[in-house]
Parts: structure tokens; sequence; C-alpha cells
């Protein structure tokens, strides 16, 4: 069987492509039809470990990504639509040739487009400092917005392997609306890996699941409702929820309730993990951020969480179930070029000539005209140390003050005598997207009553159905139920719509 795509990666074509570069000439002329990755395109750093994993994933990924794209740009131009765009895992957008060339670039693709939502919004509002959380119906993914800016990694394992490629930093569990409640072999109440994804879905949905979820454990806690359809139309079914999570009650010898609590405390907990390794494990205290809760389901858990993390703010955006696809309409054209220099003590001449040539490289690849934005990485360390850290967007004569003073605040100290390494430059040319108007004009809301639970207490609550206009609020103990998600309002707390719809929950005791 003829392979469908080759790996090349040579020692020191980081630095010197050139033999790379022929070799890969060749084999594009020998077999015009296979795929060739050569490892000074796709990643273009030193560590060769790194850089071939990257290269061999770009390899077995680019052949199916390509076909698949080519076919959806064959429609679209059959459709007299415009050719399609496709989300990095860096937050950005490339049309599909480059994404189809080189396909290692869009795994985290999915993630990447809520983060860019997340940062819009930033812009957009009052909080800078965000810690966000993406909660669908099988994962749960976390991300940071520091002043106003995602935080990204220079890269990180999946699938077991190492991707040396920028990419957005985000953390990803296995906690969602779908996530399936269980009991283990030592009779403790699990929720999760497992979903009942989208068919047959949780047992609530009527298609034939069984199985109780994080989803039926919240309509038999009243902060779903089945007399409400969720987006989409999909209508819920109680008695059904009741089924699975009676069975599973039954099992652990605890009331229907008593387990529907379990389940979504379950689930928190492992969304709990998540965000602790994004923010306590990382240094960073999560009490001086808001939260920023989107996806379907994560308005329902987010009040629970921030308590848990000493949070005082919850944001959940209009647009809360489909965040991740705005992000992705409105997010930049975006490229990035990297190279290894290792120059010990560079000056600011041969750092700018490096940007200079990299920034040029960049914006090559974006493939667009219009006024691009460039914006630099600088890997730098101290002479010996094995990692780098990075300094992004300064002057070339600031490089060693903005490193020195980063691992200062890293580490507690600065080696002032001792020579500074520029490692690895990285420049990341970008087109705005498209303008996103944000406001809505609210509609006029439907409020009624019901049944919720709330730590272990049933509260007569009110529901307010429908968008919100600015000013528009509910004390807790309520649910909010919008078009496209649904906030749970705990006691304690109060929300109120701001001017650009969004539901802004603090803490009110």
């Amino acid at each position: 069987m003829r392979a469908q795509a080759v790996a090349v990666c040579l020692l020191h074509a980081d630095r010197h492509p050139g033999h790379e570069r022929q070799l890969g000439a060749a084999l594009a002329q020998r077999l015009p039809e296979v795929h060739v990755s050569l490892s000074h395109e796709v990643v273009g750093t030193f560590r060769e470990f790194e850089r071939a994993a990257t290269t061999e994933v770009d390899a077995a990924l680019s052949p199916l990504l390509g076909d698949y794209l080519r076919r959806l740009g064959e429609r679209a131009q059959e459709a007299e639509l415009p050719a399609p765009l496709v989300m990095q895992s860096s937050g950005g957008l490339a049309d599909a040739q480059r994404a189809a060339a080189h396909a290692a670039l869009t795994v985290l693709s999915g993630p990447a487009a809520g983060a860019a939502a997340a940062a819009l919004l930033a812009a957009r509002s009052e909080w800078n400092d965000l810690l966000c959380f993406d909660m669908g119906g099988t994962s749960c993914d976390v991300c940071v917005v520091e002043a106003g800016v995602v935080r990204e990694s220079t890269g990180r394992e999946v699938g077991g392997r190492p991707l040396a490629l920028p990419m957005v930093d985000v953390h990803t569990v296995g906690a969602g609306g779908g996530s399936i409640a269980w009991r283990d072999a030592g009779g403790a109440l699990r929720a999760g890996p497992r979903s009942a994804g989208a068919e047959p879905g949780p047992a609530c949905y009527g298609r034939g699941g069984s199985e109780p979820t994080v989803t039926d454990a919240n309509l038999l806690l009243g902060r779903l409702d089945a007399g409400s359809p969720l987006a989409g139309g999909v209508a819920l079914d109680r008695e059904a929820a009741a089924r699975a999570v009676g069975a599973l009650a039954g099992e652990l010898d605890l009331e229907a309730l008593e387990c529907a609590e379990g389940i979504v405390r379950v689930a928190d907990a492992e969304m709990m993990r998540a965000l602790r390794v994004m923010t306590v494990e990382q240094g960073i205290d999560p009490r001086g951020f808001a939260l920023l809760a989107f996806g379907g389901a994560g308005g329902l858990h987010a009040a629970a969480l921030a308590d848990e993390l000493g949070m005082g703010t919850v944001l959940c955006p209009r647009a809360a179930g489909v965040l991740s696809a705005l992000g992705l309409a409105a997010a930049d054209r975006r490229a990035t070029a990297q190279r290894t220099v290792l120059a010990r003590d560079p000056g600011a001449q041969q750092i700018a000539e490096v940007v200079g040539a990299v920034g040029d490289e960049a914006e090559a690849s974006l493939r667009a005209s219009g006024t691009v934005r460039r914006s630099v990485a600088l890997d730098l360390r101290y002479a010996g140390q094995a990692h780098e850290l990075t300094v992004r967007d300064v002057e070339p004569e600031d490089a060693r003050e903005a490193f020195e003073a980063l691992h200062e605040e890293r580490y507690a100290y600065r080696a002032q005598d001792a020579a500074v390494e520029l490692v690895t430059v990285r420049v990341t040319a970008s087109l705005p997207g498209a303008e996103l108007s944000w406001a809505g004009e609210g509609e006029s809301l439907e409020r009624t009553r019901r049944t919720v639970v709330f730590a272990g207490e049933e509260h007569q609550a009110e529901v307010a159905r429908g968008e919100p206009a600015a000013g528009e609020r509910l004390e807790g103990p309520g649910v909010w139920e919008l078009a496209e998600a649904t906030v749970a309002v705990p006691p304690g707390w109060r929300a109120e719509a701001d001017e650009l719809g969004t539901l802004v929950l603090e803490r009110t005791r």
C-alpha cells in the first residue's frame, strides 16, 4: 500500500532548512500524489523530538483534512458562498489552503474558537481578566484571559504526542451535560468521562438513552424545565430522567433527588479540578478574575464553581450557547512564523533584523491584503537554562529588561551579570475579523415560579424567560432561561443584564 503522506525532519533544519527543502522538492516531483510535510515549514524551531513528532502528526492529518476541505470548498463555490476559513489552535483563522497543507495547526480548533470569543467579549466589556469555561455536552474547556489577551502556550501534548506549535492554553476535562453518572467498583458516585453524546443523548431527550446524565440531574432538580425546550427545540422528558436517575439512586441507596444533587456535585468537582489547574497551580489567584461561563450547560454550574473558588462575579453572555461559533465568525485572520536563533546577548539591531525577517515570512503565509498587524514574541533564557520565558511586543532594546523582570516575577530573582540567550522568535501577522454588534434590544420577559433545589433545599424560585434588556434583574434563588443557554442563580446571588446583554451574576452575601 502506497503512503499517503511523508514526514521529513532533518537535524538542524530549523536553522538550516536548505537540505530539507531540497529533499521535499525531490519527493514532491517523484511522488506528486503524496503529501509531504517538512519540519521547517510546520514548526521551524529546535528540539528535534518535538519537531519530528509535530511533523509526523501534520503528515498523518493533512491528507484527511485536505480532502475534506477541498470538497467543502467545491460545494461552497457551487452554492456561491465565500471560500471557507478554518480556525487554528492559536485562535486565529487560516484560509482552507493553508489549513489543508498543515493540518497540525488545527488540532485544538474547537476550544480555540471559544477562547477567541472570550477575548472579543473582554475587549468590549469592563472585565479584562477572565477565567473562562465552556461546558457543552461532552467536555468542559478552561482557558484564561489576562489583560484582554488569551493566554497562549508554545506547545503541548495532544493524544500522547508533543505538538511544538503556538496554541491557546486550554485544559479540557470530560465533564459535560451528557456525561454519564455511574457507580464505581468501590461504590462511589462518578460522572464522566463517558458521554451519552447527541444520539441517543441524555435519557430526558427521549431518543432512547437510558443512562443518567448531568442534564437529567439538572432537570430533576428544577434547574431545567420539561415545559421549556432547549435550543433547537429539544423537548425534555422528566419521567425518563427520573427513571434513569432513580435506577442509579437505587444502586447507591440514595433518594432520587439526593442522587441528582450528587451527580451535579461530582461534575462540579471535575470542572473545579480543571479551573484550579489553570489558576492556582500556575500562580494565579482566581479571586481577581470574573468567571465567564458559556456553552449550553455552563450557566447551570457557574455560580457554584465561583463560590468554591471565592470569586464574586460570573458572566453569562446572551449568546452563551453559541459563543464558540461567534468567536469563529469574528476571529482574526492569522499566520505565525517562528525561527530558532540561539543568540547569546544579541544586540537590538540583531533582534530587529530577525524579527523583521520572520515577520515577512508570517505576512507571506497570511496571503491577504489589507492593514496587517504584527505581534512579536521572544523566547529568552539565561545561558545554561533548559527552558525559556516569553516576552511579547517589546522593543528590541528593552528585551533583556523585560525578560529579567518576568524572571524575577516568576522565580523571585534575576541574574544581572549572566548572559541572556535569545532562543526563538515568533511573529504573528493578523487581519482584524468582522465587527460584531453585541448589544440586543431585549424583549418582554416572561416571569414565573417553580420549585428548584439548591444545596439540598427546595425553593420557590423565580424564573425569567427571554432575552434581557439592560438593567433587567433576577434575585436568587432563580433561573434565567436564555435562547441558547440556562443560567442558575442560587440563593445569595443576583443576576443583572448589562448593556451588551450579558448576565452579570454577583454574590450578595
